[in-house]
Parts: C-alpha cells; sequence; structure tokens
C-alpha cells in the first residue's frame, strides 16, 4: 500500500443521519475543506463540555462519515470510545499543531499533535473522505482517526 491507502481502513457503508443541533452548531458543509474539518473537530473536542456535557463529542460525530458513524455509533457508544484509553488525550488538549492536509482525490489525511496543560503531548492522524451522494454530498467527513507515538526531538519512537 502507498500514500493514502494506508491510512484507510474501509469501514462499509450506512444512510447518514445529522443529528440534531443548535443553530450555531457546526455542520459538515462542502464548504468546508479537509483541514476545516479536521480544526472543527479538534477545538470543539478541546472544549468537549461547553456549551453543554460533551458538546464537543457530538460535533465530532456529526463529522464522521457514514462508515465511520456505522461502526463506531450510536452517539453514546462514540462517546465512551472517545474517552477511552486511545482517545481521551483529544479531550481538553491546550494546544494543537496540525501538520500539512495530504489530499489524494477524494481521500486526505492530516496529522494533528496536542498538548495539555499537564505536559502530555498525543498525534493522531485523521483519514476523511469526500462523500458522494446522501445529506453530505460533497462534504469532507472522517473514516476514522489513528493515534501515532509522538515524536522525541525529531525521532519517532520505536
Amino acid at each position: 500500500m502507498h500514500g493514502l491507502t494506508a491510512v484507510f481502513a474501509l469501514l462499509g457503508s450506512a444512510a447518514f443521519v445529522l443529528l440534531a443541533a443548535g443553530p450555531d452548531d457546526p455542520q459538515p458543509s462542502p464548504d468546508l475543506t479537509a483541514e476545516a474539518v479536521v480544526r472543527v473537530q479538534v477545538e470543539a473536542l478541546s472544549a468537549n463540555d461547553t456549551p453543554s456535557p460533551d458538546a464537543g463529542i457530538a460535533t465530532a460525530f456529526r463529522f464522521a462519515s457514514p462508515g465511520n458513524r456505522a461502526a463506531t455509533g450510536p452517539l453514546e457508544r462514540f462517546a465512551r470510545m472517545v474517552k477511552g484509553p486511545v482517545y481521551r488525550d483529544m479531550i481538553d488538549a491546550t494546544s494543537a499543531d496540525y501538520g500539512r492536509v495530504v489530499v489524494e482525490g477524494d481521500r486526505a489525511a492530516l496529522r494533528v499533535a496536542l498538548g495539555h496543560a499537564d505536559g502530555r503531548r498525543a498525534v493522531y492522524v485523521f483519514a476523511l473522505s469526500r462523500q458522494r451522494g446522501g445529506a453530505c454530498d460533497g462534504c469532507w467527513l472522517t473514516d476514522g482517526v489513528e493515534r501515532r507515538e509522538p515524536a522525541l526531538n525529531g525521532l519517532t519512537r520505536s
């Protein structure tokens, strides 16, 4: 495998249903780039309980692709997963360093390094795809997120 193919796991298809959200809550839109979609999710998770408990997790779930939602949903199950050991460092991060987005056709990947006030760091790679058809036609949505080891002094842990 090469390029983005190595980042993606095919998750099957499911109908996409938008979650109920307030008028100010971010929504998938064909106007958002892949990078903007990742930033929306990271920023929402960084303030997870604003304006209500787990609002950030709900935002991240709204930007999940149909296949991702089928594999990780419903929202309550998704929330448990995000609060689990692999993804909990996405919640309440105090800093985010975004890598360069890599786009190949209708697929994209973006690496994000998150920092916390207590010195913890976590690195995640978001894999996205541009949707074709349905309620989110033309929208970039997240197919999956993979945790990676943070680099140490420019070297990757082995």
